[in-house]
């Protein structure tokens, strides 16, 4: 269960984002960016990994960071992935080679293709990364190990999979018709992320947010802003209520819609 902002901790964040003068919550609704590095002081937070491999054009979003800011990460509780998404195949290829060129190995597991398989590999306790293990980077594995999926309205992600040498699994990801127009580029990408609560985004030196981003941390709530999958933000929604966000009514009655028209 994430943590709770105290009443000293609500009252600096409200002021750092611009909204200490009322108790309006339209006043967190589309707030600028803001120094990451005065939100970790304010909640004293721990230093979050892999900082380094952050810049203008390669993000680390989603859930992460909210788990960062809710501070499920203190006392070694850093369990999950890591999701940085790049404005370019170039700064894909750019981050993975720095990556692989300081101790991060290649993810070589297999992406599970058949639900039967996958449930009887959990029931038997197989490890998913068994064939990660002494892995090492061959020229041209980079390509070898680049996936492409398709989104069901036709867009296309590229993903490729490494583990850090702390062990962390990191997922550097590219969706090309997010900047194939104008326009700034991160708010580009924090608007396809399904979830209000996991619309943040770090650059390395400022915290970005979406619209409702800000206002539905402080109220504990998550309402869905792009539905793209909608079994999935299904079992989204289900896993963020088990963390203590709730999801509005209207969020429940369009998913619930979407599964029914399937």
């Amino acid at each position: 269960m994430s943590r709770r902002f105290t009443r000293t901790e609500d009252a600096a964040l409200r002021t750092l984002l611009g909204a200490a003068s009322t108790t309006d919550p339209a006043a967190l609704e589309d707030r600028a960016p803001v120094p990451f590095r005065e939100v970790q002081r304010i909640l004293a937070l721990p230093e979050l990994p892999h900082l380094d491999l952050l810049g203008d054009d390669t993000w680390l979003l989603g859930g992460r960071i909210l788990r960062w800011l809710t501070g499920e990460m203190r006392d070694g509780g850093d369990t999950g992935d890591y999701d940085l998404f790049c404005a370019s195949l170039e700064a894909l290829e750019r981050t993975a080679r720095r990556m692989l060129a300081t101790g991060y190995t290649p993810c070589r597991r297999q992406g599970a293709t058949q639900w039967g398989p996958w449930l009887m590999d959990r029931l038997r306790g197989r490890d998913d990364h068994a064939p990660c293990a002494g892995a090492v980077f061959e020229e041209g594995a980079l390509q070898e190990r680049l996936r492409l999926r398709r989104f069901p309205d036709g867009r296309e992600m590229y993903a490729l999979e490494l583990h850090s040498p702390e062990g962390h699994l990191l997922q550097l990801v590219h969706i090309p018709a997010l900047f194939a127009g104008r326009g700034d580029p991160i708010r580009h990408q924090l608007a396809f992320t399904d979830l209000s609560i996991c619309q943040f985004l770090l650059d390395g030196r400022l915290l970005h947010a979406g619209p409702h981003a800000w206002v539905d941390l402080f109220q504990r709530r998550v309402r869905v802003v792009k539905m793209v999958r909608p079994g999935i933000t299904a079992q989204r929604l289900l896993k963020y209520a088990g963390r203590g966000f709730w999801p509005d009514a209207d969020s429940v009655r369009t998913v619930h819609r979407a599964l029914r028209q399937r």
